[in-house]
């Protein structure tokens, strides 16, 4: 493959040499295949969304009420949604990876390195708002075993 150089701001240079390209094409196919298990997984979500409610309902004999349940479907499919917007941006960074070292097209590179950034931005938010939230479940379930001790 041939060596690309271009200028970043002024004197640098950026150089995509046959290596890089290689390291990104290998990337973009392990990202393809973390994808489509993510859109499975997200499929998967919304089935037992769907299905859980009424199933625990029934199996619960009476322990589980039907709010409960309606409660468990409603939380798989906020999970899931979260879960949808990263595996999207990761598909389509390897969607765009792909136009860019077959067709040696800058543009794409460019489209693709905006997915991949949309990507870490989306998890590093979500890290950050269930680290902030881990405490707060943490103190909630302490304080619900103890009431529900007395």
């Amino acid at each position: 493959m041939e060596e690309t150089k271009q200028n970043v701001a002024g004197n640098n240079s950026l150089e995509f040499t046959g290596d890089s390209i290689r390291h990104l094409d290998e990337a973009r196919k392990w990202s393809m295949f973390l994808a489509i298990l993510g859109f499975i997984s997200v499929g998967l979500m919304v089935l037992v969304a769907i299905f859980s409610g009424t199933a625990l309902t029934f199996i619960g004999d009476g322990f589980i009420s039907p709010a409960m349940g309606i409660g468990i479907s409603i939380l798989y499919l906020i999970i899931a949604v979260l879960y949808f917007f990263p595996v999207y941006y990761l598909f389509n960074f390897s969607s765009k990876a792909k136009d860019a070292v077959r067709l040696s097209d800058s543009k794409s590179l460019t489209v693709s390195m905006h997915f991949l950034k949309a990507h870490y931005r989306f998890m590093g938010i979500l890290v950050i708002v269930m680290l902030a939230l881990y405490p707060v479940i943490i103190v909630l379930t302490v304080l619900g075993g103890f009431l529900g001790s007395i």
